[in-house]
């Protein structure tokens, strides 16, 4: 009986160590280990940033990450799997890194198919419905999203999102028939002029879009280079 008894607290003890393991484990964590085991190493800091900061959502449902009080909200239109979004990741990550951090500024992605045509309305539909099973876990899905962009693994994006973050794919396949956000960004942008991705517009104090015009150069297609995106949030953060 002795023995048994022993033999019982033994194996408890092996098996605690994984069970606090998994209560430690964050959001952050299963991002980032996707991220790692997919081979995305130059994800993970911006990665970090977006589980971080503040999350919260514009009257029509978009998605914006940072203070909700900013004085600047930088609007992104993209599709992850737009090859021109993809590279221009270089210019406006580090950009809203900074600026956000600081409280400057706040970053409001709509999302926007192109490139990625059906592929990009069901990842996008994915998407919104992972923040319905948890809070913040659209921007989990973001950088994952590029990474399944560029891989070419991007068809199977609902799939893909439900195992990275842990989430359970049924319910977000139910609830993907209902989302209608990506129809919501894809609609005011193509009201507001936007012709393709990336398209850069800004908002001050909570009002209108409008593109970016700046010493004269009308940023209306295309993407904005950080220098001026940098001028702008400096002079128009503290207006």
């Amino acid at each position: 009986m002795k023995r048994s008894f022993l033999v019982i607290v033994f194996a408890l003890l092996l098996t605690l160590p994984a069970a606090l393991y998994a209560q430690d484990e964050t959001p952050a964590q299963g991002v980032l280990g996707w991220l790692a085991e997919a081979g995305a190493a130059r994800e993970t800091a911006f990665a970090e940033l977006l589980v971080s900061l503040p999350h919260s959502r514009t009257e029509d449902g978009a998605f914006v990450a940072g203070d909700p009080d900013a004085p600047l909200t930088i609007i992104e239109f993209v599709d992850w799997a737009c090859p021109h979004c993809q590279e221009y990741r270089t210019i406006i990550e580090p950009v809203i890194q900074t600026y956000a951090v600081s409280g400057q500024v706040n970053f409001e992605l709509r999302m926007f198919p192109t490139a990625g045509g059906e592929q990009t309305l069901t990842a996008g539909k994915a998407a919104e419905c992972a923040e319905e099973q948890r809070e913040g876990a659209f921007w989990e899905a973001y950088p994952i999203l590029y990474a399944l962009g560029e891989s070419g693994d991007y068809e199977d994006a609902p799939a893909q999102l439900a195992a990275a973050l842990d989430l359970d794919l049924d319910d977000l396949q139910t609830c993907m028939k209902d989302a209608t956000q990506i129809e919501t960004d894809t609609e005011l942008g193509r009201e507001l002029g936007v012709m393709g991705t990336p398209a850069v517009m800004i908002r001050q104090n909570g009002g209108e879009a409008e593109f970016i015009s700046f010493e004269g150069e009308d940023y209306s297609r295309g993407a904005v280079p950080a220098d001026v995106l940098e001028s702008v949030i400096a002079t128009l953060s503290d207006a």
